[in-house]
C-alpha cells in the first residue's frame, strides 16, 4: 500500500516537472515573436463614411426627459413619486406653514382614473379670527429641478386641477428659492360652489426678473380643504409649441442627425432633419 503511495506521488512529480518545461518552452518562443502592422492612412485607401450613419439617441435616464429636453418645470407635478398607493411620496414639494397652521396629506380622490393621487390641503388658519394666517399665506411650493430657471419677460403657463369646500383664494407665484421676491403672480378666486368639483384651472405668469434657482408656490390666507393634482408650469416659448425646450433641441438640430433611436432598439425615426419632427 504504502509502495502505491510513492508511485503515485512520483507520477505527480514528473507530470509537474513536464507541465513546467512545456510552459517554460512556450514562454520563451512566444517572447521571441513579434508582429508589424502596417496602415494605409492615405486618402486613397480610404471610403467614406455614410451620412445616414450619424443619429441621435434618447432615454428617460438621468433626466434627459423629465429636467432635461422637457420644459416642464414642476417636479412630481401628480404628487406620485412614491407610487399609487398613499400616503404617497410628494418630494420635492415642501409645506409652507406648520402644523396649527396647514395640514398637508395625499389621498385617492383625484379627477384621474389612471393618477387617483391628489394633494390635500387642510389650512386651519384664516384671514381673520383667532388663527391669522401669514401675510404671505399657507400652503406648498415646488423647487423644480436643481430649482427653476426663469427668466425677465420671459411667460409662463401654469396649469393645475383643484377643488375646495370653501370659497377659493390662491394665490400662483413664481418667488427666490427662499420664497422671497415675487417674481411673477396670479391669484384665482371663485366661489365654493364653482370649485366643489375638480376644475381645470390656467394662468398666464410673466417674468419681471431673473432668477436661476426660483421655486413655484401656491398659497391661501383663506381656511378650508383645497385639494391639487397635476400642477403644471411650462414657459409658453417652447419647440414649435410641442412642450421641448427650443434651445436643447436646436442644439440637437445643429447636429443634423439622420435618425433618432429610442429605448431597446424598439423605434428608429430616420428624419431627413430634426425640424420635421
Amino acid at each position: 500500500m504504502g509502495s502505491s503511495k510513492a508511485s503515485c506521488s512520483v507520477s505527480l512529480l514528473q507530470l509537474f516537472i513536464v507541465v513546467c518545461l512545456v510552459f517554460q518552452c512556450f514562454a520563451k518562443n512566444h517572447a521571441d515573436l513579434s508582429t508589424t502592422l502596417i496602415v494605409n492612412a492615405s486618402d486613397a485607401s480610404g471610403k467614406p463614411i455614410p451620412e445616414t450613419l450619424f443619429g441621435i439617441f434618447f432615454e428617460e435616464i438621468n433626466h434627459a426627459g423629465a429636467g432635461g429636453i422637457w420644459a416642464e418645470l414642476v417636479s412630481n407635478r401628480g404628487f406620485e413619486a412614491g407610487g399609487p398607493n398613499t400616503p404617497s411620496n410628494i418630494d420635492p414639494w415642501s409645506v409652507i406653514g406648520n402644523g396649527s397652521l396647514i395640514n398637508v396629506e395625499t389621498d385617492r380622490t383625484s379627477f384621474f382614473d389612471r393618477n387617483k393621487v391628489a394633494l390635500r390641503l387642510e389650512v386651519l388658519c384664516d384671514s381673520k379670527g383667532d388663527n391669522i394666517c401669514p401675510a404671505d399665506g399657507v400652503g406648498v411650493y415646488n423647487p423644480g429641478f436643481w430649482g427653476m430657471n426663469i427668466e425677465q419677460g420671459k411667460k409662463y403657463k401654469v396649469v393645475f386641477y383643484v377643488r375646495s369646500t370653501e370659497s377659493l383664494n390662491l394665490t400662483v407665484s413664481l418667488t427666490g428659492s427662499n420664497g422671497v421676491g415675487n417674481l411673477a403672480s396670479s391669484v384665482i378666486t371663485g366661489s365654493a360652489l364653482h370649485f366643489s368639483n375638480w376644475t381645470k384651472v390656467e394662468t398666464l405668469l410673466v417674468a419681471k426678473e431673473t432668477n436661476r434657482n426660483s421655486r413655484l408656490q401656491l398659497t391661501t390666507t383663506t381656511k378650508g380643504v383645497i385639494w391639487l393634482d397635476q400642477v403644471s408650469a411650462m414657459p409658453l416659448d417652447t419647440y414649435k409649441g410641442h412642450g421641448f425646450r427650443s434651445e436643447l433641441v436646436e442644439m440637437l438640430a445643429d447636429l443634423k442627425p439622420k435618425f433618432i433611436r429610442f429605448p431597446g432598439m424598439y423605434k428608429v425615426v430616420k428624419i431627413d432633419k430634426i425640424s420635421d419632427l
